[in-house]
């Protein structure tokens, strides 16, 4: 089984070291750049914020200055990082060998978990389900069926889309290879998943939330531990192009709304359970407003039957200067104490 590269505490500082290395100078020579980069795309614990290195004005400055082929590849690479997949890469390599860089095995290994991501994301976008929040009912009320707030995505699947079996059938001894690549996911914390080996599927679990380890370009240092809500960590949102930036509106749009309808499915159901609970107060007030009746019309020591919210009990009035609401069954076995407007106990 795959385990983690370093633990959260120790990678995450040295990504916070590494990022400040970008902005520590106003200017950095192209060789710098390019070193840091190699380092920030080959960083166990960095999954997103790739994008914004760029708008960093030492990085802008320098990219100004760059060859315009190797200045295109450059940033081809590193939107790869940000929004892209393995499959593109492979496509981009296969069109043009110098229009990205060359990937090192850890950072293709880096490139197919974040297309994990992607591919859940679009699987997501397009099932019924609901992708990012899952509203739930307390369990006293509704019963929750997880697998229908999960995503299973085939094995077959996931390995066409991560290149694991290029241009071969996928079967089974490449499973081994395409469930490393999503153990390794898991323990990144960038998808909250499991493996389900019997249907040769893996299944991402949208009611389960992500701890964040991570630390992005833009965040503030020491900041790294906080609830992600959703079962999938954002990767960066494509601007680059008109139609890239329709693309993420409407899938922002789409969240959103999903979120709107399953937060009006549980204010209504929150509605409806109050509304059962108010009208079974009134109907228990209602009856102990009969025991009260009751207690007013019949003498000391006589005994009465009628139903209490337990049943039809025989209740036998004392005149003893007691508590006139003390009840005892017949046979004298239970005394019970009730106070006005609940449900009344004892052995019926």
């Amino acid at each position: 089984m795959t385990v983690p590269l370093s633990s959260p505490s120790s990678s995450t500082a040295a990504g916070t070291l590494l990022i400040d290395e970008f902005h520590s100078s106003k200017t950095l020579s192209p060789a710098l750049l390019h070193s840091l980069l190699q380092r920030l795309l080959s960083h166990p614990r960095i999954h997103n914020g790739f994008i914004d290195i760029l708008q960093i004005p030492s990085v802008q400055s320098t990219l100004e200055n760059m060859d315009e082929a190797k200045r295109d590849s450059l940033v081809a690479t590193v939107k790869l990082f940000a929004f892209g997949t393995i499959q593109e890469y492979y496509e981009l390599k296969k069109k043009d060998g110098d229009a990205v860089w060359t990937l090192t095995d850890a950072q293709l290994d880096k490139l197919r978990m974040l297309s994990v991501v992607s591919v859940a994301r679009r699987r997501q976008i397009k099932s019924s389900e609901k992708a990012d929040v899952d509203m739930i009912l307390p369990s006293d009320h509704v019963a929750v069926d997880k697998k229908k707030s999960s995503l299973s995505i085939p094995y077959a699947h996931l390995a066409a889309e991560l290149q694991i079996t290029p241009g071969t059938p996928f079967n089974d001894s490449h499973v081994r290879q395409l469930e490393d690549v999503l153990i390794q996911c898991v323990y990144s914390n960038i998808i909250a998943g499991k493996l389900d080996q019997a249907s040769k599927a893996f299944v991402v679990e949208s009611h389960v939330a992500l701890q964040d380890h991570q630390q992005s370009s833009s965040s503030s240092l020491g900041d790294t531990s906080n609830t992600v809500h959703g079962s999938l960590l954002s990767r960066d949102i494509d601007t680059t192009t008109a139609e890239s930036t329709n693309h993420e509106v409407k899938r922002m749009i789409c969240t959103l709304e999903q979120f709107l309808s399953s937060s009006n499915k549980l204010l209504s159901s929150l509605e409806d359970i109050s509304n059962v609970s108010a009208s079974l107060r009134k109907e228990d007030e209602k009856r102990w407003r009969n025991v009260e009746k009751k207690l007013s019309e019949e003498g000391s020591g006589s005994s009465s039957r009628f139903r209490a919210p337990g049943g039809e009990c025989d209740v036998i009035f004392q005149g003893d200067g007691g508590d006139p609401m003390e009840v005892v069954d017949m046979s004298g076995r239970r005394k019970v104490k009730r106070s006005r407007g609940g449900h009344l106990g004892g052995r019926f």
